[in-house]
C-alpha cells in the first residue's frame, strides 16, 4: 500500500537526521570509496586485500587482480596476464616478507606476485598445497591448508591433524585437532597460530593447545575476519572494527573504525596498513573503502559565519578568539568570555590583563576589573590596522592614511586624566600591518610595502631591501638571529639581523606557499605555515641548511581537507595569526572554524617508498621492463613509460622528477601523472632517472631505467666503417682517375705548348730574321742614299759643265757635237744608274729562282745596252758565254749583277776590251767578266775577296755603288765573287752561282 504524504515526510526527515547523525559520528575519519561506478575497479566484489613488501596494495575481485599504489588502480586480467584462464580471483596465500604472494582463481589458476608484478604459474608447476579439492565450502572452493609464517616455516591442516614444519619441510610437532571448516577460523598473530570456534579462541604452541581470552570482547555477537597472509585478524561488533593485537601474553583489541555499519556495506575483507594508519575494507557489493583517521581537529564554534582571525592564549590548553569564544581540544565553550563587537583582526592582552581590540577607526580596551563587561574607546581619523604592546608596556596604535601609502604610529600616554590618550608619535612611509619586538628600541614591522626595522627612540625607519614591494602578513621570531617573514605574493623569508642575510625559500609545486599567512614552530623543530590553499609542515633544520647552502632543496609536507579541515583556506592578516599553547598544541584560524592539533600526534606519511618503472607501451603495445632495462626497436614510433611509487598520503607530497641522459639529454623536469612519453629517439643507450624527495632531510631516492635503442644496419659502426672504406676507395679511384686525366691533359698540353713553343720559336726566329733584314735594309738604304749622293753628283756636275761648255762654244759646231755626245753618254749612264737602282729596290720582293732562261741571251741584252758607250770609249765588248747554258737563278738579280759589272768595266776601260765568259765546275756555274781597264787597288781587291758580309765593313771608300750592290745581291743568291786585278792592266771578276735544277 502506498505511503501517505505525512508518513513519507516523516520518513524523509528521519532519514536525513539519521544521515547527519551518522556523518557527525564519523567526522573523525576520512572515508573514501572506490568502485566500478567511478571506474576505479573492474568489479565491486573485493574478496581479499594484501600489501606486498614494496608497498603496493593488491585486491582480488571477480573481474581481475588489481594493484593500487595510492593514486591509481592497475587491473590484471586475461587481456594482459598471459596464461590466466579466468578473471575471477579468489584469495591470497603465501608470505609477504619473502616476496611470495599467491593469488588463486576459480579455475585453479595460481598467480605469483613477485617484484610487484603478477605471473601465472603453469598448472604442472603448482605446489600441492595450492591445489583445489573437489568440494565447495559455503559456495567457495576449499584449498588444502598451509599457513605460512614470515620465515617461510608453516602449519599444515589436514585430515584432523595440525602439524608445524620448518621451511625445509622438517616436522617440528603434530597434534590431533578436529575442526569444522564451516565454523572454524585459523589465523596468525606474531607467527603464533590461533583458531576461533564457537566463540572460543585457542592458541597452538609447541604441540600444545591453550585456551585464550581477549580483553574487551563480548561473549557473543562478534565476527572474526582473518587476513592470514598479513597475519592480521579483525573482529567486529557494535558497528566497530577492531584489530586483534598481542600485548605481552594478552590479546587486546585496538579500535580502527567506529560507528560504521559493517553489515549494511557488506564488508568481507580487511587490511590495516600499520605504518600509515590506514584501514582498507573490501565490500562484496560496493568496492574498496579506504579509512584514514583525520589528523586535525576543526572546531567550528558558535560564530555565525564560522570565520575566525586573531586569537590569544587562554590558560594552558585553550585560547580566546576575537568573538569572545574559548576553544580547546574538547571543543568550544558556549558562554562567551566577552561580547564586544569588533572586526576580528586584532586581539591583544596587555600586562595588566586588559584586552584590546578594534573596529575600523576605533580602539577598544576591555577592562579586566569589570570582568571585561566595560570598555574604553578611542577614535582615530584614519582606519586602525595595528595594536601592539612594547617590552616596556607601551601601547602603540598604527593607522593607514586614507588615500596615501603613508601611515602613522600613535603612543598611549597618560594625560593625568582618568583616561589616557593616544598621541601621534611618528609618521611612517607605509601601512604597518604586523609588529614584533625582541630587543629594546627595535620594532620589527611588516607593511603592505615590505619589511622594516624601526628605531623607536630615534623615530627612524630602515627598509629591508630584499623583502620589499610585497605585503608582509606576519613575523615570527623565536631566535634573535632568525626572523621569519611571511608575505602574500612572494612566499616566506628568513632574515638574520646580525649578518643582514636574507633567504627566500623555494615554494611548492602548486605555488600555494606564495600566499603564506603565518608561521608557528612546534616543540619538535617543525615550522607550520598556513596558506590560502592548505597547511604546510617544514623542518626548521632543513630550512636553515638551505639558508646556509648545505642543501639545494626543501621538503614540504602538505595537508588539506582530507586531513580534517573543513576548508583549505586559512586566514591571515591578523595579529596574532596563530598560536602555540602551553600544552604544545597549535592553533590556526580558517574560513570555517579554528584548527587545533597536537603536532606530535600527527602521523607522518612520507613518500619514502622506492620508485618503479613498471611497464612500457611501445606503439600501443605493452612491453615488459626486465632488470630495469628496456630494449626498443630502432624504428619505434612512440614509447610511453609508466612510473610509480606507492604512496598513500596526500598526492601533493609525492613529487617525482625525471631526467633523460644519452644521445639526447634533458634537464630535471616534474613528472605529471604517472607516465612520460618519447617519440623517435635516435639510436643509442639512454639513462632515464627518476628521483623524489623522501622526507624532511631533503634526501633524494633515485631509480634509473636503461633504454637501449639498437642502431639500424646503416647506423652501425661496421656499416659506417664500410661506408668510410667505400668512400675512401671512391675518393682514391676518383683522385687516381683525376690524376690520370690531368696527366693526359698535361701531356696534351705539353705537346700543344711544345707545338706552340716551336711555332713561337719559329715566329721569333722569323721576327728576328725580319728584324735583321729590316736592319740590313735600313743600313742598305743608308748606304744607298750615300752612294746615290756620291754617284749622281759626278754625272750631274759633268752634265752641267758640258752644257756650260756647249753654251760657251755654240759657234763651234764640232765642239758642240762632242759636247752633245758627252751629254748623251752621261745621261744614258745616269738613266741606267737610276734603272739599276729601281731594280735593286725590288730585290727584297724577289725569290731566288725563276723560270729557266739562257745566260747567253741575258748577257747579250746587257752588252747591247752598253755598245754605244763602249764604242764612244773605243772599247770592244765580247760575249763568249756558252749559248747552251740555261739557268734558273733569279733572272732579275743576275741581270743587275751583270749590268753593274759591265758598267764598272766600261767606266774603267778605254781603248780596251771587255770579255764575258762562262763555265761549270762540279755543280757550280761561274760567269767571268774581264777587262783591260785601269784595275783596282790591292786593298779594295782584298776587301771584296775576304769579306763575306760587306755590310759589316765600313771605312773603305768604295767607287760607285756597283760592287757593293753586286756583293749584297750575291749574298741573296747564295753566290760568291772573286776578283783578280792589276792596276793599269785590268780586272777579272768571277761570279760563282749554285746550279739550279730545271725541268
Amino acid at each position: 500500500m502506498p505511503f501517505s504524504k505525512p508518513l513519507y515526510l516523516l520518513f524523509a526527515v528521519f532519514f536525513s537526521i539519521s544521515t547527519l547523525f551518522s556523518q557527525q559520528e564519523n567526522r573523525e575519519y576520512d572515508i573514501i570509496w572506490h568502485s566500478a561506478d567511478d571506474n576505479s575497479l573492474p568489479q565491486n566484489s573485493v574478496k581479499s586485500i594484501i600489501q606486498d613488501k614494496y608497498g603496493f596494495l593488491w585486491l582480488s575481485t571477480e573481474n581481475g587482480l588489481v594493484r593500487y599504489d595510492g593514486s591509481k588502480f592497475k587491473v590484471f586480467n586475461i587481456e594482459n596476464l598471459k596464461g590466466l584462464g579466468t578473471n575471477r580471483i579468489s584469495y591470497f596465500r603465501g608470505t609477504v616478507s619473502t616476496d611470495s604472494i599467491y593469488a588463486l582463481s576459480d579455475f585453479t589458476d595460481l598467480i605469483l606476485i613477485k617484484n610487484n608484478k603478477p605471473s601465472v604459474i603453469p598448472k604442472h608447476k603448482i605446489p600441492e598445497s595450492f591445489r583445489l579439492t573437489n568440494h565447495l565450502h559455503k559456495g567457495k572452493r576449499v584449498y588444502v591448508h598451509k599457513i605460512y609464517k614470515t620465515d617461510n616455516s608453516y602449519f599444515s591442516l589436514e585430515n584432523g591433524t595440525l602439524a608445524a614444519y620448518t621451511k625445509n619441510n622438517q616436522k617440528l610437532w603434530e597434534i590431533e585437532y578436529e575442526y569444522d571448516p564451516d565454523n572454524t577460523e585459523f589465523f596468525l598473530l606474531n607467527n603464533t597460530l590461533y583458531s576461533h570456534k564457537n566463540g572460543k579462541f585457542v592458541r597452538f604452541e609447541n604441540g600444545k593447545i591453550f585456551l585464550t581470552a581477549i580483553e574487551g570482547l563480548p561473549a557473543t555477537g562478534f565476527t572474526v575476519f582473518p587476513n592470514t597472509v598479513a597475519q592480521q585478524t579483525f573482529i567486529t561488533f557494535n558497528n566497530t572494527v577492531y584489530l586483534l593485537e598481542k600485548n605481552h601474553d594478552k590479546l587486546i583489541l585496538k579500535v580502527l573504525l567506529k560507528d560504521f555499519n559493517i553489515s549494511k556495506n557488506n564488508i568481507i575483507s580487511y587490511y590495516y596498513d600499520v605504518p600509515n594508519d590506514i584501514l582498507y575494507l573490501g565490500s562484496s557489493t560496493d568496492g574498496l573503502l579506504i579509512v584514514k583517521k583525520k589528523k586535525f581537529n576543526s572546531i567550528i564554534g558558535n560564530n555565525k559565519n564560522g570565520v575566525y582571525y586573531a586569537q590569544i592564549p587562554h590558560g594552558n590548553d585553550s585560547f580566546l578568539s576575537t568573538t569572545g569564544e574559548i576553544f580547546s581540544s574538547s571543543g568550544v565553550q558556549k558562554q562567551r568570555f566577552f561580547t564586544k563587537e569588533n572586526d576580528n583582526y586584532i586581539l591583544l592582552k596587555d600586562r595588566n590583563g586588559d584586552l584590546w581590540t578594534k573596529q575600523d577607526n576605533r580602539i577598544y580596551r576591555l577592562n579586566k576589573s569589570t570582568n571585561f563587561t566595560t570598555s574604553d574607546t578611542w577614535f582615530f581619523e584614519d582606519r586602525v590596522i595595528l595594536l601592539f604592546e612594547t617590552l616596556k608596556g607601551e601601547i602603540l596604535a598604527g593607522t593607514a592614511t586614507n588615500g596615501a601609502p603613508a601611515g602613522k604610529l600613535f603612543r598611549l600616554e597618560d594625560t593625568g586624566l582618568s583616561k589616557p590618550s593616544f598621541k601621534l608619535y611618528m609618521v611612517v612611509p607605509f601601512h604597518p600591518t604586523y609588529m614584533l619586538q625582541i630587543e629594546d628600541n627595535i620594532l620589527w614591522t611588516g607593511s603592505h610595502l615590505g619589511f622594516h626595522k624601526i628605531y623607536f627612540r630615534e623615530k627612524k625607519v630602515e627598509n629591508i631591501k630584499k623583502i620589499s614591494n610585497t605585503y608582509v602578513r606576519s613575523i615570527y621570531i623565536e631566535n634573535p638571529n632568525e626572523i621569519w617573514v611571511t608575505t602574500y605574493e612572494k612566499g616566506f623569508f628568513l632574515y638574520n639581523p646580525y649578518t643582514k642575510k636574507t633567504t627566500h625559500f623555494p615554494i611548492d609545486k602548486n605555488r600555494y606557499l606564495l600566499s603564506s599567512h603565518c608561521i608557528i614552530e612546534d616543540q619538535n623543530g617543525y615550522l607550520w605555515i598556513s596558506t590560502n590553499k592548505g597547511l604546510f609542515q617544514a623542518s626548521k633544520k632543513n630550512l636553515l641548511n638551505y639558508s646556509k647552502g648545505k642543501t639545494d632543496n626543501v621538503y614540504y609536507q602538505y595537508y588539506d581537507k582530507s586531513d580534517g579541515f573543513y576548508t583549505n583556506e586559512f586566514n591571515g592578516g591578523c595579529q596574532p595569526c596563530g598560536l602555540k599553547l602551553g600544552n604544545n598544541a597549535l592553533s590556526f584560524p580558517s574560513m570555517r572554524g579554528n584548527i587545533l592539533f597536537f603536532p606530535e600526534k600527527i602521523k607522518l606519511l612520507l613518500p619514502d617508498n622506492e620508485i618503479y618503472f613498471q611497464e612500457a607501451e611501445v606503439d600501443n603495445r605493452t612491453q615488459e621492463i626486465n632488470n630495469d632495462t628496456l630494449l626498443l626497436k630502432n624504428n619505434f614510433g612512440r614509447v610511453r613509460l609508466f612510473i610509480n611509487s606507492p604512496y598513500y598520503g596526500n598526492p601533493n607530497n609525492l613529487n617525482i622528477e625525471i631526467r633523460l641522459q644519452g644521445p639526447i639529454s634533458q634537464k630535471w623536469t616534474s613528472l605529471k601523472g604517472d607516465e612520460i612519453s618519447y617519440t623517435s629517439l635516435p639510436h643509442g643507450t639512454y639513462y632515464l632517472t627518476a628521483r623524489k624527495l623522501t622526507g624532511f632531510d631533503s634526501n633524494y631516492k633515485h631509480k634509473t631505467l636503461t633504454i637501449i635503442i639498437p642502431p639500424a644496419f646503416y647506423q652501425t659502426i661496421w656499416f659506417n666503417i664500410l661506408m668510410v672504406l667505400c668512400g675512401l676507395t671512391l675518393i682514391f679511384y676518383t683522385i687516381k682517375m683525376r690524376i690520370r686525366y690531368i696527366r693526359r691533359k698535361n701531356v696534351l698540353l705539353e705537346k700543344k705548348i711544345a707545338e706552340q713553343t716551336f711555332q713561337l720559336r719559329n715566329t721569333i726566329s722569323t721576327l728576328r730574321n725580319t728584324k735583321e733584314k729590316l736592319s740590313e735594309e735600313i743600313i742598305n738604304h743608308k748606304k744607298l742614299i750615300r752612294t746615290i749622293t756620291h754617284d749622281i753628283k759626278s754625272p750631274l756636275r759633268f752634265l752641267a759643265l758640258t752644257g756650260k761648255h756647249a753654251y760657251q762654244n755654240s759657234n763651234n759646231i764640232k765642239l758642240v757635237e762632242e759636247d752633245l755626245k758627252s751629254i748623251y753618254t752621261s745621261s744614258f749612264q745616269l738613266y741606267h744608274f737610276v734603272d739599276n737602282l729601281l731594280e735593286y729596290t725590288k730585290v727584297s720582293k724577289q725569290e731566288n729562282s725563276s723560270e729557266p732562261y739562257s745566260l747567253y741571251t741575258l748577257a747579250e741584252e746587257k752588252t747591247t745596252i752598253f755598245l754605244n758607250i763602249a764604242s764612244s770609249q773605243k772599247t770592244e765588248i765580247i760575249n763568249k758565254i756558252d749559248t747552251t747554258l740555261v739557268l734558273s737563278t733569279n733572272k732579275l738579280l743576275l741581270s743587275i749583277i751583270i749590268h753593274n759589272l759591265l758598267d764598272n768595266a766600261i767606266k774603267n776601260t778605254f781603248n780596251g776590251r771587255i770579255v764575258l765568259t762562262s763555265g761549270k765546275r762540279d755543280e757550280n756555274i761561274f760567269i767571268r767578266i774581264k777587262d783591260t781597264g785601269k784595275g783596282m787597288s790591292p786593298e779594295l781587291v782584298d776587301f771584296y775577296n775576304t769579306s763575306k758580309n760587306s755590310k759589316t765593313q765600313e771605312g773603305i771608300r768604295k767607287i760607285g755603288m756597283g760592287l757593293p750592290m753586286v756583293a749584297e745581291l750575291l749574298i741573296i743568291l747564295n753566290g760568291s765573287m772573286h776578283i783578280e786585278s792589276t792596276v793599269q792592266l785590268g780586272t777579272e771578276i768571277t761570279i760563282w752561282l749554285q746550279e739550279e735544277k730545271s725541268s
